[in-house]
């Protein structure tokens, strides 16, 4: 499974999930840092990828449809430490198959996860 971690969630996360074994597109460290959502998402299409990201943007399923994609993982808002949001990704991705959330929206919290 590819995994596209936006510019806007800690570096930490695309370090740890390269570590676990995922094929890992890092927007902060590419040439298409600081691009576009609407770019973002023509990548995650067009890479067969889950997105990564706590740009509240790709919650708009009008803008961003998620069953164009292989999962949007929306980490929500709020004070997290680099090594709480690697932990909160890495928790779920442990406990849910892929197909749980393909072509969904999950919103992470720090204390629960919602797939719609």
């Amino acid at each position: 499974m590819k995994i596209i971690v936006d510019e806007n969630v800690s570096y930490g996360v695309a370090l740890a999930l390269r570590e676990a074994g995922y094929d890992v597109i890092a927007i902060a460290e590419s040439p298409t840092s600081g691009i576009v959502d609407e770019e973002i998402f023509e990548l995650v299409v067009n890479t067969s990828s889950v997105l990564i990201t706590r740009d509240y943007h790709f919650t708009n399923p009008l803008r961003f449809p998620s069953d164009k994609t292989r999962g949007i993982i929306y980490i929500r808002r709020g004070n997290l430490t680099v090594f709480e949001e690697i932990t909160l990704v890495q928790k779920f991705l442990s406990i849910h198959s892929h197909g749980d959330y393909s072509g969904k929206l999950v919103t992470l919290y720090k204390d629960s996860a919602k797939i719609r």
